[in-house]
C-alpha cells in the first residue's frame, strides 16, 4: 500500500452542516444587522432631523440646490435658539407645502417660510433690536445678483458722510 493512501469512503458520523468559526461569525453579523437595521433612523438626534428638514424646506423655498450646509446649520441653530417652537413649525410648514403651493400658505406656516427665506437671503435672523448676524458674505442676496454686485469692504467719503443731503447734478 502506498505511503500516502487516500482515506476510505466510510460513512462518517459528522453532520452535513458543520459549524465553523467563520460561519458562526457570519451568522452573528447578519443577525445583528437584521436586528439593528430598522433602528438606524432612531439614532439620528432631533437636531439632525430638524436640520435635514430645514435644509429640505430651504431648497424648496429658495429653489436652489447649491445651499451651503455649514451656513444652513448656523442659520438653523440660530433660528431654534431664538424660537423654541421653530422645530415644531418646520413640521407644520413641511405639511403645508406638501398640500399647497408656497403662495397659498397662511398664518404661522407663511411666517415660518418668510423667516427661512429672510435668513438665507439677508444672512441674519430676526428684524428687531435682537437680530443676529449669522453670515453676511454667505447671504443669497449676493448670489442672486450673479456676481454683478461686489461686497463692500469700505465706505466712500469721510466718516458720517452718509448723513448729509446728497448733491445731484453738477456743482
Amino acid at each position: 500500500m502506498p505511503k500516502h493512501a487516500c482515506a476510505t469512503s466510510e460513512a462518517s458520523s459528522s453532520p452535513a452542516f458543520s459549524l465553523s468559526r467563520r460561519r458562526l461569525l457570519g451568522a452573528t453579523c447578519t443577525g445583528a444587522l437584521l436586528l439593528i437595521g430598522p433602528l438606524a433612523p432612531a439614532w439620528a438626534t432631533p437636531s439632525e432631523t430638524g436640520l435635514a428638514t430645514f435644509m429640505e424646506l430651504s431648497r424648496r423655498l429658495t429653489g436652489r440646490d447649491d445651499l451651503d450646509a455649514r451656513f444652513g446649520q448656523r442659520l438653523h441653530d440660530t433660528l431654534v435658539e431664538r424660537d423654541a417652537d421653530f422645530a415644531t413649525r418646520l413640521g407644520e410648514l413641511r405639511n403645508g407645502l406638501d398640500q399647497t403651493h408656497t403662495q397659498e400658505l397662511e398664518g404661522t406656516t407663511r411666517n415660518t417660510a418668510q423667516q427661512i427665506l429672510s435668513a438665507w437671503y439677508l444672512g441674519m435672523v430676526g428684524n428687531d433690536h435682537r437680530a443676529t448676524l449669522v453670515g453676511y458674505p454667505d447671504a443669497l442676496m449676493f448670489k442672486a445678483a450673479g456676481g454683478v454686485l461686489k461686497l463692500r469692504a469700505f465706505c466712500f467719503g469721510m466718516p458720517g458722510a452718509w448723513a448729509g443731503k446728497p448733491v445731484f447734478g453738477r456743482t
